[in-house]
């Protein structure tokens, strides 16, 4: 066996894919019930998870499902549903020291930080191009983004900036400008592969530089072939996902390895399997092929 990547990554899933629709969305309700969904995680051969405590269950409730399945725990996320000047950002800061609280309870230390693509339709409209793009609101965003880090901050948890296809921040340029802006111990960066690659951005140039603020990196894979055809098509957001954009690791375009070298063999953050629309019909059997992937390709296992 040729020596792995990443020898000290740790290894986790996003079970997204459970939550994939036919119309190129995700929907939440797809899912089955925590335990069922956990449980699924197990046996298709992962370790660790995305901590994701459900509504109305306690943080010590969650951390005993989670122990009893022999899984452990890796960083959630928050998404921001504000574009910084809607009215909405105190409840964006409330809801962030609640989910820093939980994430402190069960013994984390960074989450990831999106935005919501519900306040950024004109970009769904035209996806991975940075249209509509405005100075005025960057900076309102740069400013909310450093109070979350605050108020984060303040609870233990350090967030990581997620830059995503579809939000407003998007492209290298906006996701620059808030990581510069934002100290190193308050914000680090989250790189998704997949979506830094659709908008263009140099990634494996871009995780070298950022380095040492990344505490675990979305690993997911695409067909850059089609993000080209379908831009030429004028498709939107939905309709680049349905004509087939996302696959499991290893089955698409990009070439994860190489994107990932920047991190250094001494990496021990997390490497985080995200599959947005499984290229395997089967949730159940995508999960598998990641974890099948991905432990002969990184790390020393999938925990």
């Amino acid at each position: 066996m040729s020596e792995r990547h990443l020898p000290r990554a740790r290894i986790a899933l996003n079970p997204i894919q459970w939550m994939a629709t036919e119309d190129g969305w995700l929907d939440p309700a797809r899912s089955p019930e925590k335990p069922e969904l956990l449980s699924a995680v197990k046996r298709a051969g992962f370790d660790s998870v995305m901590a994701d405590v459900p509504a109305g269950w306690t943080v010590p409730e969650y951390r005993r499902l989670v122990d009893d399945l022999g899984l452990s725990l890796a960083p959630g996320y928050l998404v921001c549903r504000s574009d910084g000047g809607d009215g909405r950002e105190q409840a964006v800061l409330e809801l962030a020291a609640q989910v820093a609280g939980s994430h402190a309870e069960l013994g984390l230390t960074d989450i990831g930080l999106g935005l919501s693509m519900g306040v950024s339709p004109s970009r769904l409209a035209r996806p991975a191009q940075g249209h509509d793009a405005s100075p005025e609101r960057l900076a309102a965003l740069t400013e909310l983004v450093d109070r979350i880090a605050d108020t984060m901050v303040a609870e233990g948890v350090r967030p990581a900036l997620h830059p995503h296809v579809g939000t407003w921040i998007e492209t290298e340029g906006e996701a620059r400008t808030v990581l510069d802006a934002v100290a190193p111990d308050r914000l680090g960066f989250l790189p998704d592969t997949g979506h830094l690659a659709w908008a263009g951005v140099a990634v494996a140039d871009m995780v070298e530089e950022y380095a040492r603020r990344i505490p675990l990196v979305h690993l997911k894979d695409c067909r850059l072939s089609v993000a080209t055809r379908s831009r030429a098509a004028d498709r939107d957001y939905r309709a680049t996902v349905r004509a087939g954009l996302w696959v499991e690791p290893g089955r698409g375009e990009l070439p994860l390895t190489g994107f990932l070298d920047g991190l250094g063999a001494d990496f021990d953050g997390w490497l985080m399997v995200e599959v947005d629309a499984p290229d395997i019909p089967d949730p159940y059997q995508s999960a598998v092929a990641s974890a099948t992937w991905v432990r002969g390709v990184f790390g020393g296992s999938a925990n």
